[in-house]
């Protein structure tokens, strides 16, 4: 595959179960090779934490266990298994959640960016 890497080709497979948890750590596992689009898995441990951030494209978040929170400054978005969350382009957000979970996120290279 020239595009998608790290994916299981011969059988289907479980998101979640592609990438481990780490006690103390975020762990991320990129899906793409694409420069139009970065796909990656995120595994977050009990507690962990990603600062606020923006990127340069729109990004969907996708809760694939446990639940987290996307903060915008003043308020917050809960997500749990399932569900999904747009943040547009150069917004800055925050990602954590008291227990481990892990999340797909999909971040696409805008024209103007």
């Amino acid at each position: 595959m020239q595009t998608l890497k790290n994916l299981p080709e011969d059988r289907a497979a479980s998101l979640s179960g592609l990438i481990d948890t780490a006690p103390d750590q975020v762990i991320s596992m990129a899906l793409s090779r694409s420069p139009d689009v970065q796909i990656s898995l995120f595994s977050f441990a009990d507690g962990e934490t990603i600062s606020a951030e923006s990127y340069p494209g729109d990004t969907l978040y996708l809760l694939l266990e446990g639940s987290a929170r996307i903060s915008f400054g003043d308020h917050w978005a809960a997500l749990a298994p399932g569900e999904a969350l747009a943040v547009a382009a150069g917004r800055p957000h925050a990602i954590g959640g008291g227990k481990a979970f892990k999340m797909l996120q999909i971040t696409f290279q805008n024209e103007d960016s």
